[in-house]
Formats: C-alpha cells, sequence, structure tokens
C-alpha cells in the first residue's frame, strides 16, 4: 500500500492556490473538494470568488525513475488567502509533511502578504520541507535573490510555477516528496527547511 503524505499549498489571496489544486484534479482521479464562494468585500476587484475553509484533494503521485521514494498517496489542503481566515492554516497545517506557499510575483502586495505567510507557516511548522511556488514570474534568473529576500526564505526555495501548468504542479510536489525522504534520512530536528526548487521557468 502507497504511503500517504499531507502537503499544505498557501499564500495569499489570488496567488492561484485553487487553481493549483483544480489542475492537478483535473489530470488524475481522486477526491477533489472545494469551498470557493463569491468575494463580498472590496476584493472583488481581483477575483470574484475565495475560499473561505479549504480547497481539497487526494490523489495519486507516481515515483519518478530513480526517485528516493515511492509511489505515493498525497492529500493536499488549499489555504483560504484572505487575512479573516488565517486561522486555517494553523488548523490545515497540523500534521503536514511538507507545504508550499504561492506568490503572485507580478503584484507587489501579493509578494508582501506571501512572506507574512512564509514566516507564518515556518514558524507552525520549522522542520517540514517548503518550496514558494512563483506564479508570473517574469524573469526566473535575473531576479531570484532579491525575490527570496523578499520572501524571506533561501533562493533555492523559490521555484517557477504556473498553477494553470499541470507539469508545473506536479513538479512542485515532486521535489516537496523529495524534500520529504530527504528529511526522513535524517535525524530528528535536522530536516531541510527547504527544497530545492532550482532554475525552471
Amino acid at each position: 500500500m502507497p504511503p500517504t503524505r499531507k502537503i499544505v499549498v498557501s499564500g495569499p489571496f489570488g496567488a492561484g492556490k485553487t487553481t493549483f489544486v483544480a489542475t492537478l484534479a483535473a489530470g488524475a482521479p481522486g477526491a477533489h473538494a472545494t469551498t470557493e464562494t463569491a468575494v463580498s468585500d472590496g476584493t472583488a476587484a481581483l477575483k470574484t470568488s475565495t475560499t473561505v475553509a479549504m480547497d481539497h484533494l487526494a490523489l495519486q503521485v507516481a515515483a519518478p525513475a530513480g526517485s528516493a521514494w515511492p509511489d505515493t498517496t498525497v492529500t493536499l489542503f488549499g489555504t483560504p488567502g484572505q487575512d479573516r481566515f488565517g486561522f486555517m492554516r494553523e488548523l490545515l497545517m497540523q500534521g503536514a509533511d511538507a507545504y508550499a506557499v504561492l506568490v503572485d510575483a507580478s503584484r507587489s502586495r501579493s509578494v508582501q502578504e506571501a512572506a507574512a505567510v512564509a514566516a507564518d507557516l515556518a514558524r507552525l511548522a520549522p522542520a517540514a520541507p517548503r518550496l514558494v511556488a512563483v506564479n508570473r514570474w517574469a524573469d526566473p534568473g535575473g531576479t531570484r535573490a532579491p525575490l527570496a529576500a523578499l520572501l524571506g526564505v533561501p533562493p533555492q526555495a523559490l521555484i517557477a510555477c504556473d498553477p494553470r501548468a499541470a507539469a508545473d504542479c506536479r513538479a512542485v510536489l515532486h521535489l516537496l516528496l523529495d524534500g520529504v525522504a530527504l528529511a526522513a534520512t535524517r535525524t530528528a530536528g535536522t530536516a531541510p527547511l527547504a527544497t530545492t526548487g532550482g532554475d525552471r521557468g
């Protein structure tokens, strides 16, 4: 029976979390649920719906050749992005094996808010492997270091990711599972804080 890993996808409002989960759901059979509802405040100018509790997907992830982990069942949870639902992050992070923070690099406010989310999740799960999945990243090669500094994470934690692209979303899951496998081989208390994102994009 394949192992089960819990992965959380978080980030600010409008970064692409629900799209990320829906993209993976469209490409594989599994249980998919969302709690999107119409936006009722000033953020409606950015998007018309928002997640109020969580997005959830259970899917089978096939291990690539040579990977350090076997075929794995992933239970994926997407957190709400609005600050008023921030308490859900703490609930959903309980028992998480790894997590990703999504950020829209084209909006400075998204970057600022993602930095706060990343700091909060690092506090909640300091030993969990993590990535920052960067959406609408125009210049990954030239802006990796300054963007990482703004987000408060190591440069290698950043990976370019279009949440509409199934290959990008699968790459995020694979890298996080790489990090989980690496953490399992280390002694307690020395698991990596970041999974290497590389220079994709």
